[in-house]
């Protein structure tokens, strides 16, 4: 290897951080004061004979290895590069406090520590990209008011949307909130999903705490919820299951509402497949308001403006306005707006 090839390889090992510029310019300097080797114009070097092998020994210090009368080749130097590289970053190491005891040197050394980690976590998501602004969320993070856009899934301990979000994957942490649009593409899963405005969850959402005022839609199902509470207008593609369902205003649920405790007050038009509880209760909020279902179950049940193909529980009361084809109660009271076609005993 020639003198040229190898100051570039030191070179890179400068640029890359792997030795320091004092420890460049000493082995510079010490291979620049070598004479150049110079063959004879037309004859070619004899090689030279093998070495016989040598036992390791403990490496040389830089100082030594370039000392005046000990030549060496550039296999020699080589290694003596190696040498002086892993001498360095003992020396780093071992000299850790006292290096940062120095101001400007801590200075320094931070101030690279921040570009390494800031270049690295460019390169990852998620990440929120908002006018050319790049924060990557680890932990908690926030969106300003204006727009943001995560590549990939939202992990975060806490995530605040204020304004308008775009998330393309999954949304996974403790605490969801937004305020104004979050449209995300993947499932949610969180302990509490508190959104204002408008959202819209492309695959299922499961949280502890759900708590929606304004718009929201779900592609898939609602799940492993403590409380649920809607309040405007929700759109569910699947199924909702919950301890306490709560809703004000109107819905859309493809499958069927399964919790504990049902509280309705309606406004507008509500359709849902199925209804079961313990305890439920639907009223109108409004005039003119209307739940649609196919099948209402629970021990005590009060309907108001509700049409039902078939209501079975211990104690139902069709309240105003509710029109049931079949009912199987042990106890049946009924409003005189209301009305029902067939009653029978309550089945197991």
């Amino acid at each position: 290897m020639d003198k040229e090839e190898l100051l570039r390889r030191l070179e890179e090992r400068l640029a890359r951080g792997e030795i320091g510029e004092r420890t460049y310019l000493d082995i510079k300097a010490r291979y620049d004061a070598m004479p150049e080797a110079s063959a004879a114009p037309g004859v070619s070097t004899p090689p030279e004979p093998p070495e016989a092998p040598t036992p390791p020994t403990p490496p040389e210090s830089p100082r030594h290895a370039g000392h005046a009368g000990h030549p060496f080749r550039n296999g020699d130097f080589e290694k003596m590069i190696e040498n002086t590289i892993e001498s360095a970053m003992e020396q780093v190491a071992a000299s850790l406090d006292a290096a940062f005891a120095n101001k400007d040197e801590a200075r320094r050394r931070m101030d690279e520590v921040n570009r390494r980690v800031q270049e690295a976590m460019s390169k990852i998501g998620p990440r929120i990209e908002e006018g050319g602004k790049v924060c990557v969320i680890r932990g908690s993070g926030t969106v300003p008011g204006g727009s943001g856009t995560v590549k990939g899934d939202l992990l975060a301990d806490e995530a605040h949307v204020s304004g308008a979000c775009v998330i393309e994957g999954r949304c996974v942490g403790e605490e969801f909130h937004a305020s104004g649009r979050a449209d995300i593409a993947g499932d949610v899963q969180v302990q509490e999903f508190h959104v204002s405005g408008r959202t819209n969850v492309g695959g299922d959402l499961r949280a502890e705490d759900i708590s929606v005022s304004g718009s929201v839609a779900v592609g898939g199902d609602v799940l492993d919820a403590e409380d649920v509470v809607f309040a405007g207008s929700v759109r569910i593609g699947g199924d909702v299951k919950a301890e306490d369902f709560s809703s004000r205003g109107q819905f859309q649920i493809g499958g069927g509402i399964e919790a504990e405790d049902v509280d309705i007050r309606l406004a507008g038009s509500s359709k849902v497949t199925s209804i079961k509880a313990n305890d439920l209760e639907i009223r109108i909020g409004e005039r003119g308001a209307e739940l649609v279902a196919d099948t209402i179950e629970a021990e005590n049940v009060y309907l108001e403006g509700t049409r039902a193909g078939l209501v079975r529980g211990h104690q139902v009361r069709l309240g105003p306005h509710s029109t049931v084809h079949t009912v199987e109660a042990d106890e049946l009271e009924v409003h005189e707006t209301a009305t029902f076609k067939e009653r029978r005993p309550r089945s197991a």
